[in-house]
């Protein structure tokens, strides 16, 4: 039985893994209860009563000077690096070194906790959902009352689609039923099939320009099926996006797409995002989708007319008609509070699965990076805002709202980062700014963040920072993606095989807790913390 949601619920309730979240770290130096920190300018000042004889303030002033720097080489020791011009202080230095221990801390699970807490109260998070709203009510009211950090919601406004019944039988007299029935998923934004559905011949075809090819001759009054192999998404997304437009041109009456995932899952059906056209669109696994195709063959070699499906894709749009809010938790900077280091993932799913992966661990591990650095025991310099992004798998509404309410502080978004390709062993950033940035992130992951195998940097020739931050980044905001390595292959960003293991549970069933290790979130969560703090933190 799933607890009641206002009732509180202890970390030791199944399927909570810990009771334990990380202490806070505790940084006081012998030198700090004798001096004062000029913040701006980093500058140490004595901070004696007036009384004190000037010999012994400086006297004293020596020690305390002499630890602090004995002190501040330990921190920079730790990391791998001595002081130089281009390196951050050495108060930096020490609580990076701090956030990435935390990584380390095993009984520290509270980000996997918490996902799991909101997933089984609520299940999935499509917008214009209750169950969005709900679960978004319920991050505001964690993050205020156990994290005490500052959380609101900003309004965006969504369109509204469900789906309804849905069901695709391939007629095949050999077989008992004289039918095959086959597990089809309406993509998002289809139209509706007519009332009783569609029963038409089905056309296989691998890709756009076979569609061109055939053309109406062909294609009139059938059934198309996107029958590609699939190499990359990038490579086949467009099918999914785009398919109905293109059929319906031809005079096709519905479109079913191969399930845009790796031969690995080749049972699942996985949903997504369409454009609305004014045909339907589902789809189907890579394995039916062979079956068909291979059926559609067979007739075309002994000169029989194409197979026929029956299709029944029943859904519901409403454009412009529901809301689903941005979820935004501030920590307040120490002396930049006015800046923003943005660090973000999606909160919205698909209606299958939970998104647990994609993108409710991106979103959890922006959270918890920004809950380390809370724990800590300095603040940086500027503000750090976790942004829980409504509507990307759509339309992106979210970040296109975000852009507009804060268009006039755009110049004050210092950096901003998103974690939205899942949440693995860290590997790294990929960065898209100038080059200065790239080489000073280059140098911090080199000598500071290479804890935890984190360090690494590349840029968007090798993987994009992400669909949400890019509108912001296309504004001039510095911007990059949190990467991870392949949990299966131990591939990383720049291999062929990298995103294997995160397309098998992309917008499908299997999206739920399991796909999420909680070791993996949390040491994720501290190397995000610690090149989170390493920007915020920056003079």
């Amino acid at each position: 039985m799933i607890p009641d949601e206002k009732k509180a619920i202890p970390w030791g309730l199944p399927p909570l893994r810990s009771d334990t979240a990380a202490a806070p770290a505790q940084h006081t130096r012998a030198s700090d209860q004798y001096c004062g920190k000029d913040e701006e300018l980093g500058t140490r000042r004595a901070a004696f009563p007036s009384g004190r004889a000037r010999g012994m303030r400086q006297r004293l002033a020596a020690v305390l000077g002499g630890l602090t720097m004995v002190l501040c080489g330990l921190a920079y020791l730790r990391t791998g690096c001595m002081p130089t011009a281009t390196a951050p202080p050495c108060d930096t230095l020490a609580t990076v070194d701090w956030l990435l221990q935390q990584g380390l801390n095993e009984s520290n699970t509270v980000a996997w906790d918490r996902l799991a807490e909101m997933t089984d109260l609520y299940g999935h998070r499509m917008t214009g959902t209750a169950a969005y709203n709900r679960s978004a009510a319920w991050v505001v009211r964690t993050a205020g009352a156990q994290d005490n950090l500052t959380a609101y919601t900003e309004p965006v406004v969504v369109d509204v689609w469900r789906r309804g019944t849905e069901s695709l039988h391939l007629m095949a007299p050999s077989r008992p039923n004289g039918t095959v029935q086959i597990p089809v998923l309406a993509l998002g934004n289809s139209a509706s099939t007519p009332a009783g559905g569609i029963e038409a011949p089905v056309v296989a075809v691998r890709s756009f320009e076979e569609l061109a090819r055939l053309g109406n001759a062909t294609l009139a009054n059938t059934v198309v099926l996107f029958n590609f192999a699939f190499t990359r998404y990038g490579a086949g997304v467009g099918f999914r996006t785009r398919g109905a437009e293109e059929a319906e041109k031809y005079g096709a009456l519905g479109v079913l797409v191969r399930t845009l995932a790796p031969d690995t899952s080749f049972s699942s059906v996985h949903t997504g995002n369409s454009r609305r056209a004014g045909i339907p669109a589902g789809s189907i696994s890579l394995a039916d989708a062979n079956l068909i195709e291979r059926t559609c063959r067979r007739a075309q070699a002994a000169g029989h007319g194409a197979p026929r499906v029956r299709l029944v894709l029943e859904s519901h749009f409403a454009p412009d008609a529901g809301r689903s809010d941005n979820v935004v938790v501030d920590l307040e900077g120490r002396t930049h509070g006015d800046e923003v280091v943005l660090v973000s993932g999606h909160f919205d799913s698909w209606d299958v699965g939970v998104g647990a992966l994609d993108d409710g661990a991106g979103a959890f591990v922006a959270w918890e990076a920004q809950r380390m650095i809370m724990l800590s025991s300095r603040r940086p310099r500027r503000t750090v805002r976790v942004v829980m992004w409504s509507n990307e798998e759509t339309r992106q509404r979210g970040a296109h709202a975000y852009l507009a309410r804060h268009r006039r502080d755009l110049d004050r978004h210092f950096f901003a980062i998103e974690s939205d390709i899942g949440v693995f062993e860290p590997w790294g950033l990929t960065v898209d700014a100038g080059d200065a940035w790239v080489q000073r992130m280059r140098r911090w992951g080199r000598d500071f963040v290479h804890v935890l195998g984190a360090g690494n940097v590349t840029t968007p020739a090798v993987e994009g920072p992400g669909g949400d931050v890019q509108v912001l980044c296309s504004q001039g905001v510095p911007c990059a993606g949190f990467l991870g390595v392949n949990p299966e292959n131990g591939a990383v960003p720049g291999d062929a095989r990298w995103t294997e293991h995160y397309f098998r549970h992309h917008h499908a069933a299997s999206d739920r807790m399991e796909a999420v290790d909680a070791h993996q979130l949390r040491r994720s969560a501290a190397a995000l913390a610690a090149w989170t703090y390493l920007v915020a933190d920056l003079a």
